[in-house]
């Protein structure tokens, strides 16, 4: 193995979500059995302890061979600098008792923090990868937060939600997940995560076609498919109490593969990247798009797909929802650019969390949206 040492960092290593990936990627499923890495597990608090004492054990007794060193540390500093990759795992996961907004103000504030520490010691060529919730909305923040950094090196996981489309079709037609192709993910990474069938195709009996043809199923695939797949996480907290840890490990090993090695040629994938203006979306919005990856690290939106009125509309809606859960997180860190009215602010909620301030890792007291239990517990906080 003749190539550098790759130095891979994973945040929120403490979680189920973190020791999944980090597993993955110590036994070679993302970057091969042939490259050697540098795994940086990254927590802090009490966790940190959690990582060293169990998870890191764990972790090396499984598949220590292409990890030369393993660090655990809860300076975002001396993890980001220098590293290769970046899967930012952490933040608080879509749970009972926390609204949307609570995930939003909670997260954006690690974000903040994350994308500080990025700009003052990441290199111009990492690669960051958000998966913590709201993936649109903590790519915006990020975004925000490292002008040092190019927009293209960042992205985030819509992964999940194409993969269960395809399972989908595929358990309807009775074929295996990969010969289905081209599902895509438009908008925000929500339960109104609006998904594409039209444009995709499939493998049957050796016949390449498109996948309504496939399934001549309109009503099925234009309401109950579409209902089904934006409440598959709901479904599965409320009816197996856990999150869907799994699911979203092997979404981002292969999300991340497209990424630094390209897509098949006439294949795309869906990632959340930031818009460049195509399909009408505003530049500079972080939107669910298909992606085609022909040079290995860079990815281009895939373009000439027809969108019909129907499709068109929910673009516009997707995209006015992650403007305004963007605005809600930019009013609770009191940005120059939140100054405008936010949809979701009809309880005052931004105004709540302006008068709450707590403090997290290495930054400075910012505005917060309102601690449930759960999380004060989660970031140690003594209010």
């Amino acid at each position: 193995m003749n190539r550098p040492t790759l130095k891979v960092v994973v945040t929120g290593a403490s979680s189920d979500l973190g020791l999944i990936l980090a597993h993955m990627i110590s036994k070679g499923d993302l970057f091969g059995l042939d490259q050697w890495l540098d795994l940086v597990l990254v927590e802090h608090g009490s966790k940190l302890k959690q990582v060293r004492t169990g998870c890191l054990p764990e972790l090396m007794t499984c598949n220590p061979r292409l990890v030369r060193k393993y660090w655990c540390t809860s300076s975002m500093d001396q993890a980001f600098t220098d590293a290769d990759v970046i899967f930012l795992a952490s933040g608080t996961p879509p749970s009972h008792g926390l609204s949307r907004n609570d995930i939003i103000g909670t997260n954006a504030l690690e974000s903040r923090a994350f994308g500080q520490a990025l700009n003052r010691v990441a290199k111009s060529s990492v690669k960051i990868v958000v998966i913590m919730d709201p993936q649109n909305t903590n790519l915006a923040v990020l975004s925000y937060f490292t002008p040092e950094l190019k927009p293209c090196n960042m992205t985030a996981l819509s992964r999940v939600d194409q993969n269960r489309a395809s399972t989908m079709i595929a358990r309807m037609l009775n074929i295996a997940n990969d010969k289905v192709t081209n599902v895509t993910m438009w908008g925000n990474r929500s339960q109104d995560i609006f998904p594409d069938i039209r444009h995709a195709t499939v493998d049957l009996l050796g016949r390449t076609m498109p996948a309504y043809d496939a399934v001549k199923d309109d009503f099925y695939l234009k309401y109950k498919f579409i209902e089904l797949l934006q409440n598959r996480d709901g479904d599965i907290q409320r009816k197996h109490k856990s999150h869907t840890h799994l699911t979203t490990a092997v979404a981002t090993v292969q999300h991340t593969r497209d990424w630094l090695l390209g897509t098949k040629p006439g294949q795309w994938t869906s990632m959340i990247v930031i818009s460049d203006g195509s399909y009408g979306i505003e530049k500079g919005l972080p939107f669910s798009f298909p992606v085609k990856v022909t040079t290995p690290g860079e990815w281009e939106i895939a373009q000439g797909l027809h969108l019909n009125y129907y499709e068109a509309d929910k673009l516009m809606e997707r995209a006015l929802e992650v403007k305004n859960e963007r605005h809600f997180a930019y009013s609770i860190l009191q940005l120059a650019e939140a100054q405008v009215s936010v949809k979701e602010d009809e309880e005052g909620e931004v105004e709540k969390a302006k008068a709450t301030t707590w403090h997290f890792g290495h930054a400075d007291p910012i505005p917060c949206s309102i601690l449930g239990p759960l999380e004060r517990e989660r970031m140690g906080s003594s209010m």
